[in-house]
């Protein structure tokens, strides 16, 4: 019989319970702020559950539950503690967003939780079915947010686009799913890797193509190329806060379970996969900042940034398990430093999203230089100046590809790093040093104005004091590496 450890268990699981709760009382109330309300309590009780459990498993007892399908060691803890970060900036920011645009439905943040729920099970995953189950979790809920502007054509676009292409996605990797268990005979993440360490082990060619059949499906989701094509459209139709929720949490989540998968399981295959790997982490990168350098819209800009960071972060899954401390600090600061910046961008964009190119951009240095002044501390910690986050998230993962052999992938990284700087300064110029072409949009929001707030005191602290969540997550990659 399993055991199920619902201890273990409890930070998804309070989400869960919170979006059903949540969907029954919209009912009676109408009122979506209550419900934004109710979200942001269970995501901080989710969130103390998984402090919790992060300080248990640091002590040396790391809980797990339904046989080992579920690990809540400190690796996933971590990633919990980013998708909350990640959720809760994304509700402040549709706090008022959704009532000023006609958006506020009941049905709003119980996705937003439901996806949640998918990301945890993702990054806990001890084996392939539950990789799935949370990888559908997340995704079908996001697929739903992303045309939640049903009389906007390019939403609607976003939405169809993303769902089409997911659902292929999904297809590679269960099918990746089904090959890797007529390789090994196992599904989960232990047994496959005992089978894999076997001298005796006969199936390496079944295997590979298993692992690239994984790869496909992961790297739709993590925005690799050639797999990115959905990211700049999906993100420019989508809400603004719905895509400030997608480009944190999502690849949070997908990252936490391509680490895992990756780092136990992948480079025991062929050495086949790696070379792929590392040619797509360079396209990544090239064809990321490359078509950034293109875009006129803040909006396109980060989408492209987005596949940027993904062939960084790429980079330090690539180094192996002892990596996974850079790539969740990695997240934090990009979780912070990206939703800060669309949070702003919900400020100074009209009600159907539209001024975020670099001509309505214009002049906004004097008129709001409060919103311009934050948009611009986001954008140089994502360009990578320093002290912000941004600087040291970027030397963390390239002292673990350094570390791990891969110092080209290093050196290549540090290039395209600096071709990032140019288009993540076009709309700092146009901001301060251009005048003004059309009037500002005047939205205020309390609520966005603390996630702001939140975003901004986090990415210079983190920037200031590096240090701190650095050593709290070096116990997670330890147990990783020891797996």
């Amino acid at each position: 019989m399993i055991d199920i450890n619902w201890l273990a268990f409890s930070p998804p699981l309070v989400l869960l319970i919170s979006a059903s709760f949540i969907v029954i009382f919209a009912l009676f109330v109408s009122d979506t702020r209550i419900s934004a309300g109710l979200s942001i309590a269970g995501l901080l009780v989710s969130f103390a559950l998984s402090v919790l459990l992060f300080m248990q498993a640091r002590a040396g007892t790391p809980l797990s539950s339904f046989g080992l399908r579920y690990l809540a060691d400190e690796m996933a803890l971590g990633f919990n503690m980013v998708i909350v970060l990640g959720a809760v900036i994304a509700i402040l920011i549709s706090f008022d967003y959704l009532r000023r645009t006609g958006l506020a439905h009941p049905e709003y943040y119980p996705l937003i939780l439901l996806s949640s729920t998918g990301a945890m099970i993702m990054a806990a995953a001890g084996d392939l079915i539950t990789l799935v189950l949370g990888l559908e979790i997340m995704s079908l809920a996001v697929y739903v947010l992303s045309a939640w502007r049903q009389e906007a054509s390019e939403s609607e676009e976003a939405g169809l686009k993303y769902f089409l292409l997911g659902a292929f996605a999904s297809a590679f990797f269960i099918y990746g799913i089904a090959l890797t268990y007529g390789a090994t005979g196992y599904f989960d993440y232990a047994s496959i890797q005992n089978v894999l360490a076997q001298e005796s082990f006969d199936q390496v060619r079944l295997a590979t193509l298993a692992a690239m059949f994984l790869l496909t499906g992961l790297g739709f989701k993590v925005a690799f190329v050639p797999f990115h094509q959905w990211a700049p459209d999906v993100y420019t139709g989508a809400p603004t806060s719905v895509t400030a929720f997608m480009s944190v949490v999502v690849k949070t989540g997908a990252f936490a379970g391509f680490l895992r998968l990756v780092s136990l399981l992948i480079p025991q295959v062929s050495p086949l996969f790696v070379q792929v790997l590392v040619l797509l982490l360079l396209l990544t990168m090239l064809v990321g900042n490359v078509a950034a350098l293109q875009q006129r819209g803040v909006k396109r800009i980060l989408a492209y940034s987005a596949v940027a960071h993904a062939g960084y972060l790429g980079m330090a899954v690539l180094s192996g398990a002892l990596a996974a401390s850079a790539i969740i600090w990695y997240l934090t600061a990009y979780t912070l430093m990206n939703a800060g910046a669309f949070a702003v961008l919900t400020l100074i964009t009209d009600n159907q999203d539209h001024g975020d190119t670099l001509e309505r951009l214009a002049g906004l240095g004097s008129q709001r230089p409060l919103l311009a002044g934050m948009l611009t501390l986001f954008l140089l910690s994502l360009a990578g100046i320093p002290p912000l986050a941004g600087f040291t998230a970027k030397v963390l993962v390239f002292q673990a590809a350094i570390n791990a052999g891969y110092t080209y992938l290093a050196v290549f990284g540090i290039l395209t790093s600096a071709v990032a700087v140019v288009y993540y300064f076009r709309p700092i110029v146009a901001m301060f040093f251009r005048s003004a072409e059309y009037d500002a949009v005047q939205h205020t929001s309390s609520a966005t104005y603390l996630a702001i707030g939140i975003a901004a005191l986090g990415t210079v602290l983190l920037g200031l004091f590096p240090g701190v969540w650095y050593t709290l997550l070096r116990g997670g990659e330890q147990l990783l590496a020891g797996m």
